[in-house]
């Protein structure tokens, strides 16, 4: 009887004391240090030039960048994705550079998201206090939304997409579909 009772009152400490990751943004996941790090950016992309930090965007920054870029590969960002449909940043920087496209990264979860940093371009997130809901599912159905006017469904969850002159082109699932 003693034990169930010691079994019974543990059970919820360590229930509690587990995170469960991909829900939410993950931000409360990063250290001080990190969250230090994550800057609310409210200025031109092309701007940025300190790429250690992670800079919040918003989807009319996207399209102020995209509007001077001729070809641009937007990349929808896990960090901790694991399927070969998901590329590390840089691997995906050469594909872009083979086929002269410029390329924006744009994180979809803060977990991880420092793995992805280098020192050739900036590593963005969506800016999610504009979607008024904690989760993940839906500020990035409606950030994308908002930039290529289709939900994730319609273009079956695809994370890069192709745009040119400014407008929506196509997204990809495969990066290897890449070669523009």
């Amino acid at each position: 009887m003693k034990r169930s009772t010691v079994i019974f009152l543990l059970v919820p400490f360590f229930l509690v004391s587990c995170q469960i990751a991909g829900l939410t943004s993950g931000y409360s996941h990063l250290s001080k240090k990190e969250q230090a790090k994550i800057i609310n950016y409210k200025g031109k992309i092309d701007e940025i030039h300190d790429y250690s930090n992670i800079y919040t965007v918003t989807v009319e920054q996207v399209k102020e960048y995209l509007s001077n870029h001729n070809n641009v590969i937007i990349y929808d960002y896990t960090p901790f994705c694991k399927s070969s449909f998901c590329l590390p940043p840089n691997i995906l920087e050469d594909i872009c550079k083979k086929n002269d496209t410029d390329l924006l990264v744009i994180s979809n979860i803060y977990d991880d998201i420092f793995l992805g940093v280098t020192n050739n371009f900036p590593i963005l997130m969506i800016k999610t206090s504009v979607y008024n809901t904690k989760s993940r599912a839906k500020y990035i159905d409606k950030f994308y939304h908002s930039l290529i006017g289709l939900n994730l469904k319609e273009i079956d969850y695809a994370s890069y997409h192709y745009f040119s002159n400014g407008n929506y082109i196509k997204s990809f699932k495969n990066p290897q579909d890449i070669s523009l």
